[in-house]
């Protein structure tokens, strides 16, 4: 399926050093040295997709640009990859192409980026870490599959700060947000949760803002592991959508020994996470939602007599969505996806803010062949 020829421009440099000088040049890298990404080393990468150069991985209309495999392949290559890894980096490429990532919203001020889990098989196969220092510079799997996507969408979405990229601080996911999950634990595994078969091997995207927030979570009960979580949680960005909490093996097996599920962890954290009116008045984010506040008889951002008696949920839909949530994260989709990792070194729990407006996570299956 690769005997197509390639349609990347070709071109003669005296040795590798002096094409990574080139690539610096050209604004064809992040600041970092790459791997040229000869004839040789891109056509094992479709080979072992299967896919042929102009097989079309996703369309981003907002951008106009249609990802190919051979674009993939080639911004592989110069991550450092695997031809191994390329079924996962498809799998990835069409999960943020999906119309529910809406990929435009990754040229937001907040600099959001996505960060992807692996699951099933080919996690273990290929070596994905799941396990101690999981958002750090561990297997190459890891490492490289973040910056293929990062130099993908660099070289050829505009992804880049004198392109799209409007974000303040920038987002270091976009380095390391590349995981596995932990699945020797009895709890369903992330895509099984999601409903698909434990078999399958999954890439599931998920757009964030940056950072990671990690508590000290020293209680050995259930309730009391997922009360300090609720605390920080309930006063975090306060956005809805779909926040992901990374749970240790051990504290897992807290769970596990006392009957929770990951279904339960879920709910709990639903039905408790709030905030009052009052809190969110002092803080400045009451009404920064509201389309026209004006209109809104009780608009006012004063505290007022009742104000620390009434709630808004950061899950749960109420009559207050008017005054804290946009148009567009009203049709987002609520929800927590429970990711166990991290290893046993200690007693924290993690979780990161899922962007604000307008995107859902989008999980996708591996496929070792084109379809």
């Amino acid at each position: 399926m690769t005997s197509k020829l390639l349609t990347a421009e070709e071109l003669e440099v005296a040795d590798p050093f002096a094409a990574v000088e080139l690539f610096h040049e050209k604004g064809w890298t992040d600041g970092l040295p790459i791997i040229p990404p000869t004839r040789e080393r891109v056509l094992p990468f479709l080979e072992h997709a299967g896919l042929a150069p102009d097989h079309v991985l996703g369309e981003i209309p907002e951008r106009d640009r249609v990802l190919t495999a051979e674009h993939l392949a080639i911004n592989a290559v110069m991550a450092g990859c695997l031809p191994a890894y390329m079924p996962v980096l498809v799998a990835a490429v069409e999960a943020i192409t999906d119309p529910a990532y809406k990929f435009n919203h990754m040229a937001s001020l907040g600099s959001p980026w996505p960060m992807f889990i692996v699951n099933g098989p080919l996690a273990r196969v290929l070596g994905f870490n799941s396990g101690l220092y999981l958002f750090g510079p561990t297997t190459r799997p890891n490492a490289t599959c973040a910056r293929a996507m990062s130099l993908l969408l660099w070289n050829c979405a505009e992804a880049r700060p004198d392109g799209i990229q409007r974000g303040q601080w920038g987002n270091p996911f976009r380095s390391v947000g590349f995981i596995a999950e932990d699945e020797t634990t009895a709890w369903d595994p992330l895509h099984v949760a999601l409903g698909l078969p434990r078999e399958t091997s999954t890439v599931t995207a998920i757009s964030l803002y940056p950072g990671l927030h990690q508590l000290h979570c020293p209680r050995s009960t259930p309730e009391g592991l997922l009360d300090t979580l609720v605390d920080d949680l309930s006063t975090s960005e306060f956005f809805r959508g779909t926040y992901t909490v990374f749970v240790s093996p051990q504290h897992a097996a807290i769970f596990i020994e006392h009957g929770w599920t990951k279904r339960d962890v879920r709910d709990y954290l639903w039905k408790r996470c709030r905030r009052s009116v009052a809190d969110l008045k002092r803080r400045g984010t009451w009404g920064v939602m509201a389309d026209k506040p004006d209109a809104f008889a009780d608009f006012t951002r004063d505290i007022m007599p009742g104000d620390e008696e009434r709630f808004v949920y950061l899950f749960e839909p109420n009559e207050y969505d008017r005054f804290m949530q946009s148009p567009g994260a009203l049709e987002r989709r609520a929800d927590v996806y429970v990711v166990v990792g991290g290893g046993n070194a200690g007693i924290r729990m993690a979780y990161v803010v899922p962007y604000g407006v307008s995107t859902d996570p989008v999980t996708k299956p591996v496929r070792t062949t084109a379809a």
